[in-house]
């Protein structure tokens, strides 16, 4: 079988996962609006959306992405990669796709655009991981200090019932397991060492006598060099950094006014606190791979309803909200994965 066929033949099952994982998310979503919601009256909520402000949460996310894809390329500068925005922005949004599809920490995305950005560039992939591994760390570490100071402006205003300080206290805990292993393994050539090892102990036990296990070791271990001297040039030299980091904040807060200009379209703004805290939640969530069709939209509704918003206000500005960073991003980012496939597999170079 050619390789154009073998890629059509595994095309429709990679479709076929994806509608099944967005289906049960409906499901679920579907469930909750019926058994909880259904005596609010959300259409009328949403007939009264001013149009132009929900616009600007589309150009809010929009420019969401643009500035990290800065702040991304800013990272491949420091490493010597010079990458052109245009390539950078449409890889980022092919990670987008991923990150959409696949529940689990967003590494999927950041190893994906990585591995397109290498091809494409013809680039050491260590060096690349490394400036996405960078990137994803300081926007947890944003995400964790949003989260911070949110619950910080939720304790002096409101009361909170010890099960969601609980519920809170959790999510803190998970983001900051998330981001201390991330870093420990990033900047300890011995713990990748090691899982490395395990790595191979497991493939050798399923597949015996079918690879050839010191080939790849060599391989991964010249990749992983690559990664630790990566990030070593990237953390050695903070001066360097100022830039992506600025760039990464500029990215948070068109993010955090996505929220915010939907609440507003609703005509019901939102206190800084109140915007702070439930984005902080749903963003942490996402983060640890906790972020699924249907549950991140019941835990924003819920969040947003223990806050003392009206329940009508609430699954309103939810949907409004995942309208835009769920099913926008996801038809964006699959036709910029589609294209950005079709040049690397054409083999086509980006002209200076």
């Amino acid at each position: 079988m050619t390789e154009t066929a073998q890629t059509e033949a595994q095309k429709p099952q990679f479709t076929r996962r994806i509608l099944i994982f967005v289906i049960i998310g409906l499901i679920v979503l579907a469930l909750y609006v019926y058994y909880f919601v259904r005596t609010t009256n959300v259409a009328d909520t949403l007939a009264r959306t001013n149009l132009i402000f929900y616009a600007s949460a589309f150009v809010a996310f929009l420019a969401t992405v643009f500035f990290s894809s800065l702040a991304w390329q800013s990272l491949l500068r420091n490493l010597n990669c010079e990458a052109r925005i245009r390539r950078v922005l449409l890889l980022m949004w092919s990670g987008l796709f991923f990150d959409v599809v696949v529940p689990e920490p967003g590494f999927s995305g950041d190893l994906s655009k990585a591995y397109m950005l290498a091809k494409t560039y013809d680039e050491d992939p260590g060096r690349i991981v490394a400036s996405v591994v960078s990137q994803k760390i300081i926007s947890i570490v944003i995400t964790v200090v949003s989260l911070f100071l949110g619950l910080f402006l939720l304790a002096l205003h409101y009361t909170l019932s010890s099960l969601v300080l609980l519920f809170i206290a959790a999510v803190m805990f998970l983001s900051v397991f998330v981001l201390v292993l991330v870093s420990y393994v990033s900047a300890k050539p011995a713990a990748t060492g090691r899982m490395l090892n395990w790595l191979i102990r497991a493939v050798e036990f399923f597949r015996r006598g079918r690879w050839d296990p010191e080939d790849f070791r060599r391989r991964a271990e010249e990749t992983l060099n690559e990664f630790h001297g990566g990030f070593h040039t990237l953390v050695s030299n903070p001066r360097t950094m100022i830039r992506p980091v600025l760039l990464c904040f500029i990215s948070w807060g068109f993010d955090v006014s996505v929220v915010f200009l939907t609440f507003v379209a609703l005509g019901y703004p939102l206190p800084v606190d109140q915007v702070l805290i439930v984005y902080a939640l749903t963003g942490a969530l996402a983060s640890v791979g906790i972020s699924f069709v249907g549950v991140t939209e019941i835990i924003m509704t819920s969040s947003y309803t223990l806050l003392g918003i009206p329940l009508a206000f609430s699954l309103s500005a939810t949907l409004l909200t995942r309208i835009i960073t769920l099913w926008f991003k996801l038809v964006v980012s699959y036709f910029a994965f589609q294209y950005a496939g079709v040049q690397i597999l054409l083999g086509r170079k980006p002209t200076a």
